[in-house]
């Protein structure tokens, strides 16, 4: 087992210690868990006294911990700067592909998102109704919406710091042929012609990050515009427009997250990939026959023309 083989390393290192995937899963339940918590207990209407009438009102995340907004995109930048990441290498049949800082990553982002979608569209967006109505479940949905809020810029934050500081953007963006490897990728693997010799990263994958940085970034940017509306009196106007934006990057995280999820998890071949975003590895086959590119770099062998000219409905699908 993948866990056990982590724990042996870490006891080697001198004493017992949870492998980071373990600890940041558990960090991340955690956070979560406080922030229903806290979401729900706000929501709860309380008397309040306006004017001479009493009235009830909830209490709003948004505005009384509006605080934890630099400090998630502090901690995500710190946690970014300070975690030593982990080298893929070949072990025992087996190779790293996703470690604990990728894990956190990933998940938090993924779970965010997830919550600010659904809360999102409970509140209401573009031509979908709002579908909560009372004031404490507007309240509750607005305050979930703030814990994914803040999970997101952790994460957003962390990513790109760890990005910039490693020197891994090129890796990720889009090279020119992408376009074209993408599409003979997936004819591939439906028996139509030869997969090319993909790296590290599936050019389909880089040509959907450009994707991510627009329609994320500028989610976040109206978001905050939004945020900012709670703390100054901003122009009608540009709440509107401001609005408007968040609502179509809204829907371009949407659609986003559906293909990566289909294309990530449903489709046969990428399930040892989900596998890995768990435990962390994949087997060394799965890297060889998938990414020759990246077999190639980290066994120090030369790129083979047999791993680069497969039918891609020959590949194996497991790990």
């Amino acid at each position: 087992m993948v866990y056990s083989r982590d724990l042996e390393r870490e006891k080697t290192k001198g004493g017992l210690k949870l492998p980071k995937r373990i600890s940041s899963g558990l960090g991340l339940v955690v956070v979560f868990t406080l922030g229903f918590y806290l979401a729900y207990k706000a929501s709860q209407l309380y008397q309040y006294q306006a004017v001479f009438a009493g009235s009830y009102t909830y209490q709003l995340l948004f505005t009384s911990f509006s605080w934890l907004i630099p400090v998630s995109i502090l901690g995500g930048i710190f946690a970014g700067a300070a975690s030593e990441r982990e080298q893929s290498q070949i072990i025992d049949g087996q190779v790293l592909r996703h470690d604990g800082l990728a894990f956190l990553i990933h998940w938090s982002h993924a779970i965010a998102t997830l919550l600010l979608v659904v809360t999102g569209v409970y509140l209401g967006f573009l031509f979908i109704p709002r579908l909560v109505f009372t004031p404490q479940s507007v309240g509750y949905m607005l305050n979930l919406h703030f814990v994914g809020v803040v999970v997101l810029l952790f994460s957003v934050s962390c990513h790109l710091t760890d990005l910039l500081l490693a020197g891994k953007l090129k890796e990720h963006w889009p090279e020119a042929g992408d376009f074209k490897a993408a599409l003979a990728h997936y004819a591939a693997k439906v028996g139509i012609g030869t997969a090319p010799p993909e790296g590290k990263y599936l050019a389909s994958e880089k040509l959907s990050y450009p994707l991510w940085v627009l329609s994320v970034g500028l989610v976040i940017l109206t978001g905050l515009t939004k945020i900012s509306a709670h703390v100054w009196n901003l122009p009608g106007g540009l709440m509107e427009v401001a609005t408007l934006l968040h609502d179509i990057g809204a829907l371009l995280v949407i659609l986003n997250l559906a293909a990566h999820i289909f294309f990530s998890s449903l489709v046969p071949w990428s399930r040892p990939l989900l596998r890995s975003m768990l435990t962390g590895y994949v087997s060394e086959e799965y890297v060889r026959k998938n990414h020759p590119k990246w077999y190639a770099e980290l066994s120090g062998q030369p790129l083979r023309k047999t791993d680069s000219t497969e039918k891609g409905s020959q590949l194996p699908f497991s790990s």
